[in-house]
């Protein structure tokens, strides 16, 4: 018998002794978030996901349930409950433009990794604030940068660690797109500007000046001529640059919760049109 008919059943015979049907849904959905099979668990789970009228009172009312099996399946249900809301605060803020470039990119970082410490990830970042140059030049952040030893690895590696930004900031290590976010983000908090480019298919950034920073060439600054191409990176691109990145680490490491909520914000990002996405998953 499939899962999902099992559960219907448990909740028809359940709710054919109550005289309170709604009431009697609930109490079969928390016995069946008990189960010892774990596809029944999961059945229970995501239909309590769905009442989005009392699944936080269901929450706070078994999170200490003497149960271990309950409380553990209480408190997954939370997590699943706090992730998407902050997903979907990622994506209504993205296609809104009410978030930043930096809050953008904590969100996915938490999407990959819900473990991580935004706190922590805060004070990092604060620090770093505090130990560059108060009056900061475009010459003083790639001096700072370099004395932070903040590089990418060699050769073309797809590791998720160097798209994370608690990752980059703790190893020091990441692919140029989170070196230049991470350089832009230290220097806009002491006010100076710059934005991310792709130049010869490489991430950099770009100072008001016409200055190009290029972190995987030491940090260099370069003076551009007429004839240099650049490609500006908007928010929204860099994000999926990330995102595609991600994606694809979570694949090639076996991840499948990663890979449905980043594949979730890719697919909302791009409005669900596959070409819009960058290099490799799209054109």
């Amino acid at each position: 018998m499939k899962q999902g008919n099992l559960v219907d059943r448990s909740l028809t015979d359940f709710e054919s002794k109550a005289s309170n049907p709604a009431g009697q849904k609930v109490d079969a959905l928390i016995n069946l978030l008990q189960d010892e099979d774990r596809h029944v668990s999961m059945v229970a789970m995501e239909q309590l996901l769905a009442r989005t009228d009392d699944v936080d009172e269901l929450i706070a009312e078994y999170q200490e349930a003497p149960d271990p099996v309950l409380r553990s399946r209480i408190h997954q249900l939370g997590n699943i409950r706090q992730l998407r809301r902050a997903r979907s605060t990622f994506i209504e803020g993205a296609k809104k433009s009410k978030i930043t470039l930096w809050e953008g990119l904590l969100q996915i970082n938490y999407q990959f990794n819900p473990r991580m410490d935004f706190s922590e990830i805060d004070s990092e970042i604060s620090e770093l604030v505090a130990s560059a140059p108060k009056k900061l030049t475009t010459y003083g952040l790639t001096e700072f940068m370099q004395d932070e030893n903040f590089t990418f690895p060699d050769g073309d590696i797809l590791d998720s660690d160097l798209y994370l930004i608690e990752e980059v900031i703790y190893q020091r290590l990441g692919a140029p797109i989170l070196l230049s976010v991470i350089a832009k983000e230290i220097g806009q908090r002491l006010g100076w500007h710059s934005s991310i480019v792709v130049y010869k298919g490489r991430h950099c950034l770009i100072d008001d000046s016409g200055n190009l920073i290029r972190p995987t060439e030491g940090w260099a600054i370069t003076r551009l001529s007429g004839n240099d191409r650049l490609h500006s990176c908007s928010k929204n691109d860099t994000w999926l640059v990330i995102l595609c990145q991600l994606f694809i680490a979570a694949m090639l490491e076996g991840r499948p919760q990663a890979i449905h909520r980043v594949g979730h914000m890719l697919s909302s990002l791009c409005g669900g049109n596959t070409q819009n996405l960058p290099f490799p998953l799209g054109s």
